[in-house]
């Protein structure tokens, strides 16, 4: 079962006098108490009360909890809207839904509490204790944020269940930089492995043996070049290379898969071991390379893949932007991923200045 705690609106004023200008205490009441409408889903409106300040002369406006100063829909208004979009609505449909609720809201407020809601949770995120992780997985991916073509970079927790790590905007294309941030979060989270693609980029953060490549993409992309020259082959008339391709296409199939090269596939590379142009060149490139990335795939019983962390990026990344046609600055994108990684792992994501929440059980 989940259940998400939203925040509530006072029904009673509490005389504050200190002055949100100066700090001072000793406020004056300056007017008799009212009531202001607001925009909520259970009250109209909340008693409010102005005060004035003796030392700067300065006034403000006291009102009871569950509204911020200068708003008039309720941090519940905006909680319940934060929590239709975690859902997968976009801001256009939640709009409506609060419209049909009588809290309406404009689609670029809904924008503007998502952007500070995944900011805060970005900010939780930080400021949690590092969570330890055995292997760590990092992978990239793209999308059109502020008008341009932009990277970011995924770092999650495989043996976790994909617990989500960190999230940083940097493109695969800026080696340095990436080498750099990924080695200090392996070392800040105590990660054994690092678990990736066939990227260059990821090469020489950590000594080769603890740096595994997942067999999910391995043999996604081996397969697919494979059944490429495959039919290649077949319709050119040469069944050697035919064959020679299903050969490998059996042995990348092999449950469990050997930790060690096959003999079957020394002899294939072998046989094409002097071919250097046409169709058996690109045979024996291909079966080399399959030679020496063999023992670098992962063989971990548990979960030799990097499943979890392309998980992470599709449900809370490329789904999200393609719906929204990409995010309109990279702080937004940035940002987004911690507000459905902290409701999954029961974290709090604050909304508002009172900490007002939305956390599932």
């Amino acid at each position: 079962m989940v259940a998400y705690i939203l925040p509530s609106v006072g029904s009673a004023l509490k005389l504050d006098r200190r002055c949100p200008h100066c700090h001072r205490p000793h406020g004056r009441i300056h007017s008799s108490q009212r009531h202001g409408a607001i925009r909520d889903l259970k009250v109209s409106s909340i008693p409010q009360r102005r005060m004035k300040c003796p030392w700067c002369g300065l006034t403000w406006t006291l009102r009871a909890e569950g509204v911020k100063p200068g708003h008039q829909r309720s941090d519940r208004t905006i909680g319940v809207g934060l929590l239709l979009y975690m859902l997968g609505l976009s801001c256009r449909h939640t709009e409506r839904v609060l419209s049909a609720l009588e809290c309406p809201s404009g689609k670029s407020s809904i924008e503007r509490d998502v952007a500070s809601a995944g900011h805060h949770a970005q900010e939780l995120h930080r400021q949690a204790p590092p969570v330890r992780v055995r292997v760590l997985g990092a992978d990239g991916t793209g999308a059109a944020m502020a008008g341009r073509e932009a990277g970011v970079l995924f770092l999650a927790g495989v043996d976790c269940g994909g617990w989500l790590v960190g999230v940083a905007p940097l493109h695969e294309q800026q080696t340095e930089e990436v080498r750099r941030h990924v080695g200090r979060v392996m070392a800040a989270v105590g990660a054994e492995e690092l678990r990736t693609d066939e990227h260059s980029v990821y090469e020489g953060i950590v000594p080769q043996p603890r740096h595994r490549l997942c067999l999910s993409h391995w043999r996604k992309s081996k397969g697919k070049r494979a059944w490429d020259l495959h039919r290649q082959a077949v319709a050119e008339g040469r069944s050697l290379e035919a064959d020679t391709m299903g050969e490998l296409l059996a042995l990348l199939r092999l449950r469990p898969r050997p930790p060690t090269v096959p003999p079957e596939l020394e002899r294939l590379v072998r046989r094409y071991i002097n071919a250097r142009r046409g169709l058996p060149g690109k045979v024996n490139q291909l079966l080399q390379h399959v030679e020496r990335t063999w023992q670098k795939v992962s063989d971990d019983p548990v979960d030799p893949t990097n499943n979890a962390t392309e998980r992470v990026i599709g449900l809370t990344f490329k789904i999200r932007a393609k719906t929204m046609r990409g995010f309109k600055a990279v702080h937004k994108g940035v940002g987004h991923p911690y507000l459905p990684a902290g409701r999954r792992a029961c974290r709090v994501s604050f909304v508002g200045k009172k900490g007002s929440a939305i956390c599932a059980r």
